[in-house]
């Protein structure tokens, strides 16, 4: 079963689940949401309640923790269901390593993004069931975050911009590169967080991503960082740092100017196609 308060999904939704249970918010209220999702658990008794590992995701999370008393484990990559429980794996220490639990039904786990590949329909519509959660108590203003182009956590090529990069309007080679190679663009957290240029920014508190292929541009490789493309399943580094840690992690490294190699890169796939 799924429960949103997002109508625009509903559709696309119902060829994965069963059930899915629709509030009539107009815009989301953590305290209204987990009093109703507390309703909807006591009414269906599920073994596992699950969350997107995001702040929204923990809070309602902690929220519905308290209610109904389950074990709580943020974090997760991994969910296997034992006899009497789950074995979770969870990410500990910043994402530099994990922990294997064993944790008692019911609970409740918030996933990491990316964990998991795009499940496959059941082949027929879920029920759709409305709810009444009640009045807003607060008023509020929400803007979604927004992402420039293709979804960097659903391409198959990604492309991600480092503290190498100088200024902001030399993302636009950056981009130009992912374009060319039909994928998403993107860039570490102190591009996004600190300096503004992005809306999100790829690492454990960001973006998890999965892809075929994964070009790391002027990226030093901190632990944040490749923890959230360690499903990558080709990385290729660029980095005049020739002891950055991302050359650990990369299958092929170019020690370079990023100034240089790039346009060059640009210049040879451009003849190539």
């Amino acid at each position: 079963m799924l429960y949103t308060i997002n109508k625009g999904v509903l559709e696309e939704l119902t060829g994965f689940y069963e059930r899915l249970y629709y509030s009539t918010l107009e815009y989301f209220d953590p305290m209204i949401v987990s009093k109703t999702l507390h309703e909807i658990v006591s009414k269906e008794s599920p073994e596992a309640v699950l969350f997107p590992c995001t702040n929204k995701g923990r809070m309602i999370a902690g929220l519905l923790a308290g209610l109904t008393g389950y074990d709580t484990v943020t974090d997760t990559v991994s969910l296997k269901p034992l006899s009497d429980g789950f074995e979770v794996i969870k990410l500990t220490f910043g994402g530099n390593a994990s922990a294997t639990l064993n944790v008692k039904k019911p609970m409740i786990a918030c996933i990491v993004s990316g964990s998991y590949k795009e499940s496959e329909t059941l082949g027929s519509k879920g029920e759709v069931i409305e709810v009444n959660a009640g009045e807003h108590i607060l008023s509020v203003e929400f803007s979604p975050r927004k992402l420039e182009g293709v979804d960097p956590s659903k391409a198959d090529v990604v492309v991600g911009a480092g503290r190498g990069v100088k200024k902001k309007e030399d993302l636009d080679m950056i981009k130009e590169l992912a374009s060319i190679l039909g994928g998403a663009w993107s860039v570490t957290r102190p591009l996004a967080a600190d300096y503004g240029w992005a809306d999100a920014w790829i690492g454990i508190s960001g973006l998890v991503i999965n892809p075929k292929l994964y070009i790391a541009i002027g990226i030093s490789g901190q632990p944040h960082h490749t923890m959230g493309v360690r499903g990558a399943k080709v990385i290729v580094a660029v980095n005049s740092d020739e002891s950055a840690p991302i050359f650990e992690d990369a299958d092929y490294g170019v020690i370079g100017d990023l100034y240089r190699v790039v346009p060059v890169l640009i210049e040879k796939l451009k003849k190539g196609k």
